[in-house]
């Protein structure tokens, strides 16, 4: 299971993104069949958890994740960032998420940062989709939004294309292993799990990885 989040799952055009291939690649390797279906992040995870579904990508490994769910080999890394308007929010600078207590954050239900932001008692006001977050900016509903930095700028330039210059983006405030969450309740899960696990790193080794990652961001 996965959804979208380009560039790394695409579910519209030719790519369809790195995680997704790199996924698929891994699976192909060891001659396992794997059938990618798209659903919003908490249905995914909430299949993850009751045995509907082997796994889901990309995830990072939380504590609350971890009680249903084992997680493979990293399959990439998300750099996550704060979105902001600068003409609001001039000069803001991260410094830590307890002084962000006086703003109002946008983020996506199912994301890995709602324990950590349920922890540091921060306002956040979620929605299913990525999207919602870029909008709630621009028109002020909010003061941040909680992405990965490829993910964001590429919502902006897409949603806003002649207004991309009003935004701006912090420091990456936390670097995120990325993994496919693997489901403690479905059949053989662990066994499949090293299996996807040994084409993972066959594909690393013969360079089918590499050449993956480098369509997607060339060096």
């Amino acid at each position: 299971m996965t959804n979208e989040y380009y560039p790394y799952v695409s579910l519209t055009g030719d790519n369809p993104g790195m995680l997704y291939e790199v996924v698929a690649a891994a699976f192909r390797e060891v001659q396992v069949e794997a059938r990618i279906e798209c659903r919003p992040w908490r249905r995914c995870a909430l299949m993850v958890e009751d045995g509907t579904a082997f796994g889901a990508f990309p995830y990072a490994r939380t504590p609350r994740r971890e009680a249903y769910a084992w997680f493979s080999d990293v399959i990439g890394e998300c750099r996550n960032a704060f979105f902001f308007l600068k003409g609001r929010m001039a000069g803001f600078s991260f410094t830590g998420l307890d002084a962000l207590r006086p703003y109002t954050l946008a983020g996506t239900s199912g994301h890995f940062y709602e324990e950590a932001f349920e922890r540091a008692g921060l306002r956040v006001d979620y929605a299913p989709g990525e999207a919602s977050g870029v909008h709630k900016v621009r028109m002020m509903r909010v003061d941040l939004f909680a992405e990965d930095e490829m993910v964001g700028w590429n919502l902006i330039h897409r949603i806003f294309p002649s207004q991309a210059h009003l935004f701006s983006s912090s420091t990456a405030w936390n670097v995120n292993p990325q993994h496919v969450m693997v489901s403690k309740r479905y059949p053989e899960a662990e066994r499949l799990m090293e299996r996807f696990n040994r084409g993972l790193a066959a594909i690393r080794e013969n360079g089918v990885y590499d050449r993956i990652e480098s369509k997607y961001f060339p060096r």
